[in-house]
């Protein structure tokens, strides 16, 4: 007997399916491959995900009735109609769903190129060509010991130990071949693989696995030279923006764990294609991979149990660094080859951190140096007098834009830049994709442009340092309902989705929650360290290097510091990934710098909530708010 299903159209794309009754509509999204964001992992929060039933009235008994998030969310005239929000809705009838401009998922502009650092190539895994002799018949040697016979006459300081992998392809290449062969040896002796084609270059990815995107590059090992890049959104958001979500999602059972480990997999997986595609390297020469990211994210690439890092206190599975095979992750590599992630730190302290140390240790060694990644977890790194501290706090996914009432991805549509003058509160924008030849109408606005915006907004006084929007501003911008207030960046007729983007009160909240944490943990590092000041603020990851530092500085997002020093580094994560699969000296440089870092953990501080409470203002307070400052 067929089990009942129902059948949903999802429209302008038209993709159609059938799914079982009950099923939610983010879910069947999600099933029929629909373009339909999720921002908050199915809790109703952001409100992302807004869909119009058509013929509501209709098609009333084939869904859900609304629930307490989309009564909140909606209004009565939304909900009367047919807007629902996609992750409370279930579906128990055929019903056709319309998702409008601002609710589809666009590709993401990702800011992760390799950094132009140089590299001197001193990898774990080398090439090894061997001539192997034929078995005698009057001493008939196996074919891997007259194999290792023949690489003791070539100096190896280690005896090749075979893999499964190459014992069962190795007949068929010494017969084919007349006994020459080539081989990816690792330093430990172990064999990688055997490689068909002598000559292709030998080759290895640097993957940094970021909450939001994944950036990877195919590096030739005996050179250095990137050969290709690709990058892609992590295929997770789908289960929430921030890693909280995630782990919340995981924690439901072993199979929601392995669900989130199969999509990065495969996600990962899809990016080697993609670079072998450009490079023309084959699976076979991809020999070693090296990773990056944050705590939550290593355990889900390795599959791991993420729940203890949802709870106090925060212990990960495993912190030094760890290798395991390609093949038992069902990555598309070399048979033998092996997948090194860099150490953590603690439970939110990661690799990408432990990479961006190794790739700007020229910018902090010796010197006072805030080294700062933004992104929905801040992770913030004090250099001074050769000790290393470092803090993390929840900044939120308000400066990726995902909690905004606008706000969306860095993604064609999506304004990056604000300027407002200060005499007219005339706005300026400049939108992702704009071009003078093909113009790109404004969807929402991204994370550097509400960094921008409020930047904007402060000094050309439509708020004042406690962040309140003021009432009384004689401007059609300023839209008065009540005791909501919103300033208009676009208005209705210049935006593509036909009503204006504005940033309200409850945005400029998210920001000053953001930024406030990011700012008290520098600033209780800095105590910490007995430092007033610092030589310079790097800016890490692909937000830290859009971000205006003049603008970073005028909102107070790093403790006083001159604009002029403050500088991005472009993805140092991804770099020192790029370092450690390049020279595996620096594997152990890593180690080492995992266990030179202090924690602070700000959850036990004393005074962070004093230190966050004054970070809240614009640029920041030094003594305590009132209680009439802070409403």
């Amino acid at each position: 007997m067929n089990e009942p299903s129902v059948r949903i159209v999802f429209l302008p794309s038209g993709l159609r399916g059938s799914v079982t009754p009950g099923t939610r509509l983010d879910q069947a999204a999600r099933q029929i491959g629909a373009d339909v964001q999720s921002l908050c992992g199915g809790q109703g929060k952001c409100g992302k995900c807004r869909v119009r039933i058509a013929s509501p009235t209709a098609n009333r008994g084939s869904l859900s009735p609304p629930s307490a998030a989309e009564t909140e969310a909606l209004s009565a005239a939304d909900l009367a109609g047919g807007w629902r929000l996609a992750c409370q809705t279930e579906v128990f009838g055929d019903v056709t769903v319309e998702v409008p401009e601002e609710s589809r998922t666009r590709r993401q502009v990702i800011r992760k190129a390799p950094g132009n650092r140089a590299i001197t190539p001193n990898p774990a895994i080398r090439r090894l060509q061997l001539q192997v002799q034929p078995p005698d018949r009057h001493f008939p040697m196996a074919d891997w010991e007259r194999l290792k016979t023949e690489s003791a006459f070539m100096d190896q300081a280690i005896s090749p130990v075979p893999d499964i992998s190459v014992l069962r392809s190795l007949p068929a290449i010494l017969r084919q071949n007349e006994g020459r062969v080539t081989m990816a040896v690792h330093v430990d002796g172990h064999c990688v693989g055997i490689l068909k084609d002598p000559d292709i270059p030998l080759a290895g990815v640097a993957l940094d696995i970021g909450t939001t995107s994944l950036a990877a590059h195919l590096c030739d090992l005996a050179t250095g030279q990137v050969l290709a890049t690709a990058s892609a959104i992590n295929p997770q958001v789908v289960f929430g923006e921030d890693v909280i979500s995630r782990i919340a999602h995981a924690s439901t059972g072993p199979e929601a764990t392995d669900q989130l480990h199969r999509s990065i997999i495969d996600a990962v997986n899809d990016l080697l294609e993609a670079l072998w595609d450009q490079s023309g390297i084959s699976p076979e020469a991809t020999v070693d991979m090296v990773c990056v990211g944050n705590p939550c994210m290593h355990h889900l690439f390795l599959g791991l149990d993420p729940s203890g890092l949802g709870l106090a206190p925060f212990v990960p599975v495993v912190s030094q660094s760890v290798s395991v095979y390609a093949r038992d992750l069902g990555l598309h590599l070399a048979a033998g080859a092996s997948i090194h992630w860099l150490p953590l730190v603690s439970g939110f302290v990661g690799a990408d951190t432990i990479g961006a140390l190794l790739a700007t240790t020229d910018e902090w060694n010796g010197k006072t140096v805030l080294m700062v990644d933004v992104g929905t977890n801040g992770e913030i790194v004090l250099a001074h007098e050769n000790r290393l501290r470092c803090a993390s706090c929840a900044t939120g996914p308000a400066l990726e834009g995902a909690t905004l009432r606008h706000g969306m991805r860095a993604a064609a549509g999506a304004i990056e830049r604000v300027w407002i003058d200060p005499e007219t509160l005339t706005v300026r924008y400049r939108v992702i994709g704009d071009i003078p030849e093909c113009p790109v109408p404004p969807v929402g606005i991204c994370g550097s442009g509400i960094i921008d915006a409020v930047a904007a907004m402060l000094k050309a006084g439509v708020i004042g340092p406690n962040g309140r929007l003021k009432r009384d501003l004689n401007t059609p911008r300023m839209l008065v309902s009540g005791n909501h207030l919103a300033f208009v960046l676009v208005p209705a007729e210049e935006s593509a989705t036909g009503r204006p983007i504005v940033i309200d009160q409850e945005d400029i909240r998210a920001v000053q929650m953001a930024k406030g944490a990011i700012h008290a943990a520098g600033r209780l590092l800095m105590e910490a360290a007995d430092v007033k000041t610092v030589d310079k603020v790097l800016l890490c990851g692909a937000f830290g290097s859009v971000i205006d530092p003049v603008a970073a500085t005028l909102i107070g997002l790093v403790p006083e510091t001159a604009p002029e020093r403050i500088v991005a580094t472009g993805n140092a994560a991804g770099d020192g990934a790029r370092l450690a699969l390049l020279d595996r000296t620096r594997r152990v440089e890593a180690a080492r710098l995992a266990l030179r870092l202090e924690y602070l953990e700000l959850t036990l501080h004393p005074r962070f909530q004093r230190e966050f409470a004054m970070a809240m203002f614009f640029p920041h307070k030094e003594t305590m708010p009132s209680e009439k400052e802070t409403r």
